[in-house]
């Protein structure tokens, strides 16, 4: 990769049920380097070991189950995420909530820094900007979890009066300026899969929209478009979706459609996560098509037994409110609200007929589901499927659903009674990639690289704070259009108020972004008075996280809960007993 960020998993760590240790919090790095013989060389094998926290809540696997802690997924167990907790509010102090891995990210870079102030080396300058940038991003996601923080500059063994905290608006100040002294030193060109101008500008972009700081947030993005040399991820050749091509083409029924464009929408969209090296992608976890840099993840974790020939656990999942954001093909209508209960009596009607069918015929549900697939088509519960935003048929598998580029010639059965077959109906198209596969033991290793930060992010970012600055205009309608062009839709609606389009592109940024780990932060900056730039709209935490989460057969999952002390997350317990500080012992109100 020559134009993305490395970013190393740090895996299932940052959000377990379990905390990771806690001496990340405790001490420092011992027993490295002599400061007084420390060479070009030894700074950069410690910044490549910094570069392991980039961008961390936000990488890959990670990044999908925040969107469990929202109203996009869910996740049934608390050993894979206490996502569901959150939803329900009814998490404890007791869980880390990345508290200790994101301050075990912020003493390898100070580690960095102690280490460079030393050194003479040509790359001096770059290091340091480097492993500050990697800083900043980490106190950013650490302040928009728990708001106030400690700053920590200095590598210490020991802090025997404490840490006391910093105020949030403290912290957000340092991030910004921290950022800002960084790209003085970086360098313009992306050689490099390092902190360039452009890349730190992004991660500039997306901290100044999550604290509120739109006209920052807007010059930054602005940056990035202009310099960064990004563009969107096409697919020229396509072949290899034409199966699924053909069912999506009988899903497009209302008259008028340039349906081969819209189907080109949907590839152009979903193969951006099959390739590397995406013009598109700004910062990206790299793997390699071998075992040793390779993910299990991307099969395993997203997928069900009957999607996938090893194992399938579907550990977290879109779930029918996400569903029902994604526009109708006109893009700017949403689907006819549907009675969950009425629904899901219409599935099982499919369902038993399929199984009574499949037995009778000695084959698999997915096998009959193959043979009946028309006559499915033609079903009432099959009708919320159609005329629908391309991008919802690129990102979600839905209930029989055409599956041809993970098993050929079949579609998405949901077998309810099995719980590693998530327990919505839904799964992440967009995400689990076949591509790069690596067969070992029961498992799939996809060597494949996971987008952290693209532009269409950065266009989002544009486009709303531009709006809160400026007004939407035909410079903000310009980059959410750009988005409508590479699926294939209609242009955005040019004639609505502020708040209108704050709404409107609030569900576009939910859409374009669904399951890369923002909504979580979304939904909460919406709510925030302090930082929504006075509008909290139709998206903010009190008014999506509400009802029961239902699967497609009508089991519940969690129940959407929203409190106010769920705008910020716990500080550990396990943190706080360790603290010395008399100021810093109290947790977030609520806890």
């Amino acid at each position: 990769m020559n134009t993305t960020i490395k970013v190393l998993t740090l895996g299932a760590c940052l959000f377990s049920a379990f905390s990771c240790s806690d001496s990340f919090f405790d001490k420092a790095p011992t027993g490295a380097l002599d400061k007084g013989k420390v060479n070009n060389n030894n700074l950069t094998e410690l910044l490549n070991g910094a570069y392991q926290y980039n961008a961390a809540s936000w990488d890959g696997y990670s990044a999908a189950f925040l969107d469990g802690y929202a109203d996009n997924g869910y996740s049934r167990n608390l050993w894979d995420s206490p996502g569901n907790s959150v939803q329900s509010n009814t998490l404890t102090a007791d869980k880390d909530f990345s508290y200790s891995a994101l301050y075990g990210g912020i003493r390898a870079c100070n580690n960095v820094l102690s280490f460079a102030e030393k050194s003479d080396g040509p790359d001096k300058a770059k290091i340091i900007a480097e492993a500050r940038m990697l800083r900043a991003f980490l106190y950013a996601d650490l302040t928009l979890r728990f708001g106030d923080i400690a700053i920590i500059k200095e590598v210490a063994n020991d802090y025997p009066d404490g840490l006391k905290r910093n105020k949030a608006s403290e912290v957000r100040k340092f991030v910004l300026s921290e950022i800002d002294a960084a790209i003085q030193d970086l360098p313009e060109q992306n050689i490099k899969p390092r902190y360039t101008k452009a890349k730190a500008n992004a991660v500039k972009a997306r901290v100044a929209y999550y604290f509120g700081d739109y006209a920052v947030a807007e010059q930054a993005a602005k940056y990035v478009i202009e310099h960064g040399g990004y563009h969107l991820h096409t697919a020229s050749d396509q072949s290899r979706y034409a199966v699924d091509a053909a069912y999506f083409k009988k899903l497009y029924t209302q008259s008028g459609l340039d349906v081969d464009k819209l189907i080109k929408g949907i590839f152009n969209y979903q193969d951006l996560w099959t390739r590397d090296d995406s013009p598109e992608v700004i910062l990206a976890t790299e793997h390699d098509a071998t075992i040793e840099k390779s993910s299990w993840m991307r099969i395993t974790c997203f997928l069900s037994p009957g999607l996938t020939t090893k194992h399938g656990w579907a550990t977290i999942v879109p779930i029918q409110q996400l569903v029902d954001a994604y526009w109708m093909v006109d893009g700017k209508t949403k689907p006819q609200a549907q009675d969950h209960n009425k629904q899901a009596s219409l599935f099982k009607d499919i369902y038993q007929s399929t199984k009574t069918k499949a037995k009778a015929n000695s084959i698999t549900p997915e096998a009959q589901t193959s043979k009946d697939i028309d006559e499915i088509l033609k079903t009432d519960f099959m009708k919320q499927y159609f005329n629908r935003d391309p991008r919802l048929y690129a990102s979600i598998i839905f209930p029989f659903s055409s599956v041809d580029i993970y098993k050929r010639g079949e579609y998405s059965f949901y077998e309810h009674t099995i719980d590693n077959y998530g327990k919505s109906g839904y799964y992440f198209r967009k995400f689990s990639s076949p591509d790069q596969l690596i067969a070992r033991g029961a498992y799939f290793y996809t060597g494949v690289d996971w987008p952290v930060m693209r532009l269409a992010e950065i266009y989002l970012i544009y486009a709303e704070s531009h709006t809160q600055t400026t007004g939407y205009d035909a410079e903000a309608q310009k980059y959410l259009n750009m988005l409508r062009d590479r699926v294939g839709m209609a242009h955005v609606p040019s004639t609505l108020s502020k708040n209108e389009a704050l709404d409107f592109i609030r569900n576009e940024r939910r859409i374009e972004l669904a399951g890369e780990g923002l909504r979580f932060y979304d939904i909460r900056l919406y709510e925030d008075d302090t930082r929504n730039g006075g509008y909290k709209g139709l998206d903010a935490a009190s008014n999506v996280m509400k009802g029961q989460i239902f699967d497609v057969i009508n089991n519940p999952g969690a129940l959407l809960v929203w409190d106010k002390r769920l705008e910020l997350l716990p500080y550990p317990t396990s943190a706080l007993d360790k603290n010395k500080n008399k100021e810093s012992k109290e947790n977030n109100p609520g806890y």
